[in-house]
């Protein structure tokens, strides 16, 4: 979109449309999974985002497409984000294995960041200085040709919600819902107290490609591999120190702190050192590698706090609802602030917000802790 001449503020108008129907289409994507099956719903979220990626390829410059690609993208999406992690879950609960989580997600994630390094690097420095177009198009094929492949291991689904003799007629999904919020109060609590790392990744996330692009040829391929490489280090450490052990609820969540509070200070690095590019470029891989631990760890912890089998596709989709209106939100703001003071102030300022946002949440958090320890010993 930047080659093609949109400004900031549009690229982000165009993110902010795909969050917000992300933030509509969430919950009710996870409702689906958990009715219908979780490997039937990824297969058939394959196929919507293929779709949306070549109407996106073969519409250029069409702002009418590309709104009817980023639904249909931020639609497949939403029915694709934590689908497979609730099929592995429900697969470990099944089994006996839920502590194994932690071990499970590093060894899946050793196994796709590897492919997903090799495919961003061929996309974008290969395909993209050749065409902007392919990468889109061999990537819709690519999604189709995997929604094929899951049909063999359909008699593998898993799906809690018991069928309906009158589908139409029992199906109540606000009811639902507020009754899983009603049993599932300490994995609320953990949702919001994740909400903002949302904010402090946002800019960093989204913003990567334009921030570090140098020159006219496209080198967001080579940057992604590096970045990738971190994520795997990343990875590597946690599953040689921390996947060792089982890991308490406690001490997830000081090590989502930990990781927040890294992030934070990597990107005012990654800020102050934009002169020197390869330095700064450094840093964001450290940015990088505490992200891929926060990630790792907040999906492994919301996880293992679901106590409501039936309801865990519905409940990571809530998750993903709230954090999709978390983005329109700092979306809209770094439009504003990247196109009147530049991506740097955008990422900089949106980090000490967020990070406050965090520390309050987590000093709320620890004060009830204390006071209910405070009433068990009485």
């Amino acid at each position: 979109m930047k080659h093609i001449g949109y400004t900031y503020g549009q690229i982000n108008l165009f993110l902010g449309i795909f969050w917000v129907i992300t933030f509509f289409a969430e919950i009710p994507s996870g409702y689906i999974a958990d009715k219908v099956g979780y490997l039937k719903t990824i297969m058939f979220s394959g196929f919507v985002r293929g779709i949306g990626l070549l109407l996106l390829a073969l519409s250029p410059r069409n702002l009418h497409w590309m709104v009817i690609s980023g639904v249909l993208t931020a639609i497949g999406d939403s029915l694709q984000s934590g689908t497979m992690d609730s099929w592995i879950a429900n697969k470990a609960t099944k089994y006996n294995n839920k502590n194994q989580l932690s071990e499970i997600y590093s060894k899946y994630s050793m196994i796709a960041l590897p492919l997903t390094m090799v495919a961003t690097f061929v996309g974008a420095n290969i395909l993209g200085n050749i065409d902007l177009n392919l990468p889109l198009i061999i990537g819709a094929l690519f999604l189709i040709i995997c929604s094929l492949t899951v049909i063999p291991l359909l008699k593998y689904d898993v799906k809690n919600i018991s069928k309906l003799k009158n589908f139409t007629h029992k199906l109540n999904l606000i009811k639902d819902i507020k009754n899983t919020v009603a049993v599932e109060k300490k994995t609320l609590y953990l949702i919001l107290f994740l909400m903002p790392v949302a904010i402090i990744s946002s800019g960093p996330l989204d913003q990567w490609q334009l921030y570090f692009q140098k020159g006219k040829s496209i080198n967001s391929g080579t940057i992604s591999v590096c970045m990738t490489l971190a994520g795997m280090l990343a990875t590597t450490i946690y599953n040689r120190i921390v996947s060792k052990h089982t890991l308490k609820y406690k001490k997830q969540i000081n090590i989502i702190v930990v990781s927040t509070m890294m992030m934070a200070a990597t990107i005012w690095g990654v800020v102050l050192t934009r002169q020197y590019y390869y330095v700064s470029l450094s840093i964001f891989m450290i940015h990088t590698m505490f992200g891929s631990i926060e990630n790792m760890v907040s999906g492994i912890a919301l996880q293992t706090a679901i106590k409501t089998e039936k309801r865990r596709a519905t409940i990571v989709s809530i998750s993903n609802a709230l954090d999709a209106g978390i983005e329109v939100i700092v979306l809209s703001i770094n439009g504003y602030l990247s196109d009147h003071y530049g991506i740097g102030l955008a990422w900089a300022s949106l980090a000490i917000i967020g990070l406050m946002i965090f520390i309050i949440g987590f000093l709320i958090r620890r004060r009830s802790k204390d006071k209910e320890s405070e009433v068990n010993i009485v």
